[in-house]
């Protein structure tokens, strides 16, 4: 395995771990989820399966996520979506003849969706896993939701939150990112067909308390993505033994059709 440090434009890290076999045909980049990092459990499997089908993995740190260096750097949509763009350069760099493909969890979905409708972009197949299709109301509320006075005078005092999700370690959320999440509801703004087609497929919990199922449910409807979901699982998909395989399995199918 290799670590990359790779330098963006601003001077900030994207600090990445690389898994590929010599000779890999593919590439999954992973996208991991809000209060998340490029050492995850999901990350780890990856790693552990896919380069034995001969396809590598590379994970990352996103902004204000995972090691010092990557908290270093404000959170923000489009440092987001920089940071997945040198990642996915660095990729291909690596293996020109390997296809890049987008595993992306949670908010890391969300961010993968945006990233696709939004840039040019080299991967044409994206699996979604517990996707935040409505990640702005995580934090912002449902629309029309009144901002809370006590959260609003603490982000106007301090320029930022730092709240529990209770999903992982609480991350620092400036003030700008919550106008990134106003502006960015995927639900208006997802087109996968934007930049040539992109194929998706989507897994979720059936009792995921994170993301409400029916969410997914109407957003694969909406954008007729197959979606399938595991009966008793939460968001995290790892309740019931087998599961978490299962959903690699279901990964490396839709890769390599």
């Amino acid at each position: 395995m290799e670590n990359w440090k790779l330098r963006k434009g601003n001077g900030h890290i994207v600090p990445c771990l690389a898994e590929i076999p010599d000779g890999a045909k593919q590439i999954v980049l992973y996208v991991h989820g809000f209060e998340s990092c490029k050492e995850c459990d999901t990350a780890e499997l990856l790693r552990r399966r896919l380069p034995a089908e001969g396809v590598g993995v590379v994970s990352y740190d996103q902004p204000g996520h995972g090691e010092e260096e990557a908290r270093q750097e404000p959170l923000g949509i489009e440092a987001c979506k920089d940071s997945l763009a040198l990642v996915e350069e660095k990729a291909a760099a690596c293996c020109p003849d390997a296809e890049i493909l987008y595993f992306g969890s949670s908010y890391g979905a969300y961010l993968t969706g945006l990233y696709i409708s939004s840039r040019p972009h080299r991967g044409h197949r994206f699996f979604m896993r517990s996707a935040a299709v409505n990640m702005p109301w995580l934090l912002l509320g449902p629309p029309g939701t009144p901002p809370d006075p006590e959260a609003a005078a603490l982000l106007e005092k301090q320029g930022y939150l730092q709240p529990n999700l209770g999903v992982g370690n609480p991350v620092k959320i400036p003030r700008d990112m919550f106008e990134d999440l106003r502006q960015n509801n995927l639900f208006l703004s997802f087109a996968p067909d934007a930049f040539g087609e992109t194929c998706c497929r989507m897994v979720h919990g059936s009792e995921d308390p994170v993301i409400d199922p029916e969410m997914a449910r109407v957003f694969a409807e909406k954008f007729r993505i197959p979606i399938t979901f595991f009966p008793g699982e939460g968001h995290s998909i790892n309740l019931k033994p087998g599961d978490p395989d299962r959903v690699v399995d279901m990964a490396l199918e839709f890769f390599q059709a």
